[in-house]
């Protein structure tokens, strides 16, 4: 039976869907290092994720919640309120063509730099007691 120019199409169209979604599976999640600062007090909260947006909304979700492990950004953010407090992302990771590259263990180092460059221990921030 002779395929039709509409077949073509749909099957033209379910090829194309098929490469676009394997395209974003093979694609990296943006990954790095982001903080949540509480604009009320100016405590910081610095993290890091191979997946920066999932990592934050994730956080925001606890928060909101009222599940987060962290008790003291839990705290206040129940006291100040989730408008006073903003994330930002601080650096990423640039995406390697060199498929050994560990992406953990930069993120690692990345987040140990930044957390000794922005005050996140003691009273200035809520990633615990200074190392």
């Amino acid at each position: 039976m002779p395929t039709t120019p509409r077949d073509n199409a749909g099957h033209a169209a379910s090829t194309a869907r098929r490469a676009l979604v394997r395209q974003y599976k093979e694609s990296r999640l943006p990954a790095g290092v982001f903080t949540l600062t509480n604009q009320s007090n100016g405590r910081v909260y610095v993290g890091g994720s191979l997946n920066l947006d999932g990592a934050m909304n994730r956080m925001r979700f606890e928060l909101n919640l009222r599940s987060h492990r962290n008790k003291p950004l839990q705290q206040d953010w129940i006291a100040y309120g989730a408008d006073c407090f903003s994330f930002a992302v601080v650096d990423r990771i640039k995406e390697r063509d060199d498929p050994l590259f560990d992406y953990r263990v930069e993120l690692d180092g990345m987040l140990e730099l930044w957390r000794e460059e922005i005050p996140c221990h003691g009273d200035s921030g809520y990633n615990g007691a200074a190392p």
